[in-house]
């Protein structure tokens, strides 16, 4: 049985972020909040068999002791921050497959997004994408500058694919959990080479209007969205979506990943893009997730 929610946090200053974000979650679904700090010592433990050709026992009980040191300084540090309530987890290892395996007994996951370059995301972004390859728990990405601090409107990123019908019944059901508006986003190309829902014709063969009224018809018959909760405008994939999310004042953007159906194309790039650009909180939902 997977218990509330885990917030991630590496002590720096995207901690507070994380924190904020996963006490308000916390505390408007009415479940409970864990906390986790990875102490990254693999190098002091594994240095028996890394230097065996020198290794002397007398160096084994400082680097002990020299681990146990930094567990209790991170499990002070993390108690100091906690919001009341939560519960203070400290793991030793690598933090990727430690955050990871203590997510599976979590409903929802919350990581603070890394950088503003795609580069330096990549490189530092390894826990949240390892994570969402996985595709088995919610993901909550928060900005440094920009927690999640209210729960007024929430929007969902549609198309006629099952991972835009996970992020609209997910979307939905956590509006309905915390009293929030609940909106569906669809952009529609009409660039030559792209294609649209329901007819994958080329777009410019088509009216505007046409390609807009039939994308409105079949993501209310296919994704089941209220006509008056769905909102479809020209524009472009990640960058058109979170403009939309801007102009309507969202609070959280929440998106599909295919990850555990889909090996070639893993959680998506749309997923990816957002991952990279976006400064709102953004919910990254797997496949058949229900909150």
């Amino acid at each position: 049985m997977r218990e509330g929610i885990l917030a991630a946090v590496d002590l720096t200053a995207s901690s507070q972020s994380v924190l904020k974000s996963a006490g308000l979650l916390a505390e408007r679904l009415g479940w409970p909040l864990s906390v986790l700090h990875v102490v990254e010592d693999g190098y002091l433990r594994g240095a028996p068999k890394r230097f065996s050709a020198v290794w002397d026992e007398g160096y084994r009980e400082p680097l002990e002791a020299a681990s146990r040191i930094l567990g209790e300084l991170a499990e002070r540090s993390l108690r100091a921050l906690l919001p009341e309530g939560a519960r203070a987890i400290v793991h030793h290892g690598n933090p990727v497959r430690e955050v990871a395996g203590e997510a599976l007994g979590h409903r929802l996951l919350v990581l603070a997004s890394e950088g503003r370059s795609p580069l330096e995301r990549v490189a530092r972004g390894g826990v949240s994408h390892y994570v969402l390859h996985r595709g088995e728990v919610p993901v909550l990405s928060v900005d440094e500058g920009r927690p999640l601090s209210g729960l007024v409107r929430i929007a969902a990123a549609v198309d006629d694919s099952s991972a835009g019908l996970s992020a609209w019944r997910y979307a939905e059901e956590l509006a309905r959990a915390t009293g929030a508006e609940v909106l569906a986003f669809h952009l529609v190309s009409l660039r030559p080479g792209s294609c649209c829902v329901p007819t994958y014709l080329p777009p410019e063969l088509m009216e505007e209007a046409e390609v807009l009224g039939h994308a409105r018809s079949a993501l209310i018959e296919r994704i089941g969205v209220p006509p008056d909760r769905l909102v479809i405008e020209r524009g472009e994939e990640s960058r058109g979506l979170l403009d939309l999310a801007e102009d309507r004042g969202v609070d959280l953007l929440v998106v599909g990943s295919r990850a555990k159906s889909s090996q070639r194309t893993r959680i998506g790039r749309t997923v990816v893009e957002l991952l990279y650009q976006a400064e709102l909180p953004l919910l990254i939902v797997p496949e058949a997730a229900r909150l």
